[in-house]
């Protein structure tokens, strides 16, 4: 201990003085009142417990003092008796402390509890008790003070009181019970789920409270664990006694006594209802597709990796089926977007019917497109399987804002039969691919049929080829791994101006010229042209001043490009910033792709003619109405189809289609250009039927724009 008692009362406030006439001592051996027995001060010190004690009489001396007291002031006993309180303590703190020891000498004991404020007891809580001491019948004759520091014991009581709030408080429900299975304590969280008060649980078996079935069946187990020393945690449900059920995560551990022995478990329940459900929700959302709930491609993919598996070990067979609803973009344009997916939905509850046992999984891909994996199908239940589901949907009427819709769809069917020894087992990429390529064909050969991909049939060839080609096509574009060419165009007519075509040709990973003709084809089926268009309208902008001098350069557009209001924007922009490249430029359209976007088609030509730029209708002769549509287009020139060229040099019917198709374009004050011109005999025959410009090998051949300036 150290603090004094007196020095501990610093800050009580100050009482009214003393009005008595202090009494006057009579000393003997030691100091000591002759009325008061020294046992009888002893004893009373004893029971104060004979920490931090000093004895005053009526004048303020010390008659007495304990070791702990003296530890406080860091004091001698010889120091200390017989010297006046003020003298040890101090005046200032003697003349604050002084009513409360004169109260002592009326009789009146009291016990107090304050902060040290003296230097080396500031910081600590002290409870300082003073008692009066007198014999029997006597007057008090004198004081014992008593100081205890208490700074550890109100920690430790803060502590705990602040623990106990939050045992009181907290949410998670806490107990503990004793290895016979009773409780020795809850919480209020446990008792309220029970709809019970704290006490009604002490000496309550769990058996009683959750039922002798659950607490044989699987509590008895985890108590047994905790009491031999393990910690248990374990989730659960549970009904309340509103009948709500909640999800629990338990804790138990052991408790021990002091000398380590185990004689309780402190179970703590944490409700994780919340938790839980999210948890499944998240789950939910991570295996299905959120507007339909059919399983999502995610799972799709982790059923078709067991499929493969099991036909590379030989046990199953099993089909995919990809399901692509043919214009579905009309329903979408007529009923919007959510009639659209309102259908999407009506079609997902017809397949969730078809998903009787587990050999049947139906999940969404994305958009319009749906797909079921058939465990142990073959090729013949697989295909009655899809043309079922073509029939179902064909039947299937969606009605939506007044307009009822009939529903078709294309299915392609690839087969997972049991792998051969030896052969390399499929990859699910490959098995979405060849169920996607017969699906795409059906869409191709007329929908709403189903169709089984057979890697030899000619046709599935053809299109592997074709999407083989987008591949190469997109990463050409992808990479800029383009070339331009140009092929001469020569007037026959004396008067002409001389135009060279520029030609796209593309070039492959290795540096090789691919073949064009079946690139672009493919790039103008899968919407990849006016992209391209793109890049090469912006390379002869900044390259056209390298052409010679008194030479148009004639570009194609795809048919897309022309029917594409952004690439017509596009082009008038980039013209717009070289001003003076139009009237060096000729751009030719399709007379196919002028018919189909005829207003847009007819909106370029006009603007570009505006700017100086010539027009050139190409393929002129191909279609069954190209007379008829001539006249809505502002051109400068015809390029006649190589078709009607063929033989003229020896065809006479050819010769009177040209001579016919000169004819008209005179009355319309065009030029006619001729290609495919493999002979000069074609040449001078073409010239004397009044063809303007002729093109072909005879003429040139496609070269290099080497660095894109022309080179012969």
């Amino acid at each position: 201990m150290s603090g004094s008692s007196l020095d501990c009362l610093d800050d009580v406030p100050e009482l009214p003085a003393d009005t008595g006439t202090p009494h006057q001592t009579t000393t003997a051996n030691e100091g000591w009142p002759i009325p008061v027995d020294r046992s009888f001060v002893r004893a009373a010190i004893i029971e104060l417990n004979r920490a931090g004690i000093f004895v005053c009489d009526r004048d303020y001396r010390i008659w007495d003092v304990d070791g702990a007291f003296l530890d406080m002031e860091s004091l001698e006993r010889d120091q200390v008796i017989g010297r006046h309180v003020a003298e040890i303590v101090g005046p200032d703190v003697f003349s604050l402390r002084k009513p409360y020891i004169d109260m002592a000498f009326a009789g009146q004991s009291c016990r107090l509890r304050v902060q040290g404020v003296r230097k080396h007891m500031c910081g600590r809580l002290f409870e300082v008790a003073i008692q009066p001491i007198s014999a029997p019948g006597a007057e008090v004759a004198c004081v014992v003070v008593s100081v205890r520091d208490i700074s550890q014991f109100e920690a430790l009581h803060e502590r705990l009181s602040l623990h106990e709030e939050i045992v009181r408080q907290t949410t998670d429900r806490i107990s503990v019970i004793g290895t016979d299975f009773r409780y020795k304590f809850t919480n209020a969280a446990n008792a309220a789920f029970y709809g019970m008060q704290p006490v009604e649980f002490e000496g309550l078996h769990v058996s009683e409270l959750i039922g002798s079935e659950r607490f044989d069946g699987r509590a008895r187990n985890h108590f047994l664990s905790c009491f031999s020393g393990q910690s248990v945690e374990y989730e659960h449900d549970l009904v309340s006694t509103s009948g709500e059920v909640r999800f629990l995560r338990v804790r138990m551990d052991p408790y021990r006594d002091a000398d380590g022995t185990i004689s309780a478990a402190i179970v703590v329940m944490r409700d994780i209802t919340a938790a839980s459900l999210m948890e499944k929700e998240l789950r939910r959302q991570a295996r299905e597709d959120a507007l339909t709930g059919l399983a999502n491609r995610h799972v799709l993919q982790a059923d078709l990796e067991d499929v493969i598996a099991r036909a590379a070990a030989g046990r199953e067979r099993a089909a995919l089926l990809t399901i692509d609803l043919d214009d579905f973009k009309i329903v979408n344009d007529i009923s919007g977007h959510s009639g659209g997916d309102a259908l999407l939905c009506q079609i997902a509850g017809l397949l969730k019917s078809r998903e009787a046992n587990e050999q049947v999984r139906c999940a969404r891909l994305g958009g319009d497109e749906f797909a079921v994996v058939l465990r142990g199908a073959d090729e013949t239940q697989a295909l009655d399987f899809g043309n079922r589901l073509v029939s179902d949907l064909a039947t299937m009427r969606f009605a939506w804002g007044g307009i009822t819709h009939a529903v078709t769809a294309s299915v392609g069917i690839a087969l997972v039969d049991p792998q051969t020894e030896g052969g390399l087992p499929l990859t699910v990429f490959q098995l979405l691919n060849r169920a996607d390529r017969a699906c795409l064909y059906g869409k191709e050969i007329g929908g709403a049929r189903a169709v089984v991909f057979r890697p030899d049939a000619e046709e599935m060839i053809a299109r592997q080829i074709d999407v083989g080609n987008v591949r190469i096509i997109s990463d050409a574009a992808e990479h800029e791994r383009f070339q331009l060419y140009t092929m001469p165009i020569l007037p026959v007519d004396g008067r002409s101006t001389p135009l060279r075509e520029v030609l796209l040709r593309v070039i492959g990973e290795d540096g090789r010229v691919l073949a064009p003709a079946a690139l672009i084809g493919s790039a103008e089926r899968h919407g990849l042209m006016p992209r391209i268009d793109r890049w090469v309208v912006t390379t002869v902008l900044a390259n056209v001043d390298n052409v010679e001098a008194g030479t148009r350069l004639s570009i194609n557009l795809s048919g897309l490009s022309v029917g594409d209001p952004e690439f017509k924007d596009f082009l008038l922009r980039a013209l717009d910033r070289h001003p003076d490249a139009a009237s060096r430029l000729c751009f030719e359209i399709t007379e196919t792709a002028a018919v189909r976007s005829l207003a847009t088609a007819q909106a370029l030509t006009g603007e570009l003619r505006r700017r100086g730029c010539g027009v050139i209708l190409d393929d002129f002769g191909s279609g069954l109405s190209s007379f008829a549509y001539l006249r809505h287009f502002p051109v400068d020139a015809l390029k006649i189809d190589g078709a009607i060229i063929g033989d003229v040099a020896h065809d006479g019917f050819q010769q009177t289609v040209v001579a016919g198709i000169v004819a008209i374009a005179a009355k319309l004050g065009v030029g006619v250009i001729a290609e495919y011109v493999e002979t000069a005999e074609m040449q001078t025959m073409l010239r004397d039927l009044g063809v303007s410009q002729v093109q072909g090998f005879h003429v040139g051949r496609p070269t290099p724009w080497v660095g894109y300036g022309l080179t012969d």
